[in-house]
């Protein structure tokens, strides 16, 4: 894809690439610079994952997550997984992915009503775990 664009596939996006797909769970441009810098790959700079990270969105490798988080970008591996959906804890962050067909069809019938149809969409419900419903008075 890169080649295609006329853009480099260089030795630090190849271990970028590789970098993510190991990642097993949601990580934001610092994570990926860390683990970088961990395997000691040679001319890895935070400036160069931020230019290559949607670069890898565009591939398919990786896609945006955890659009409620903040000012942060969270992403997740996206290359060969299914779809799922994202509950997250207000309170301690934690994150449980879901998959659940009721909803992706009801999404589909509400796009439908209203003209749309759907190419793809991000899906996360707010709340509080249980273990912090518990420590709240």
């Amino acid at each position: 894809m890169l080649r295609e664009k006329g853009q480099r596939f260089s030795k630090i996006r190849r271990e970028m690439a590789l970098v993510v797909l190991e990642i097993r769970r949601h990580f934001n441009a610092d994570d990926v610079f860390r683990e970088l810098r961990r395997r000691n790959v040679r001319g890895a700079h935070l400036a160069t994952v931020y230019r290559t990270l949607p670069l890898l969105v565009q591939a398919g490798i990786i896609q945006p997550a955890l659009f409620s988080s903040g000012e942060r970008t969270f992403y997740e591996t996206s290359f060969e997984r299914p779809h799922h959906d994202h509950l997250i804890c207000t309170g301690c962050g934690l994150v449980v992915e879901f998959e659940l067909e009721a909803i992706e069809r009801l999404q589909h019938d509400v796009a439908r009503c209203h003209g749309f149809e759907l190419t793809r969409h991000f899906h996360e419900l707010l709340g509080e775990c249980g273990s912090c419903r518990s420590a709240s008075p």
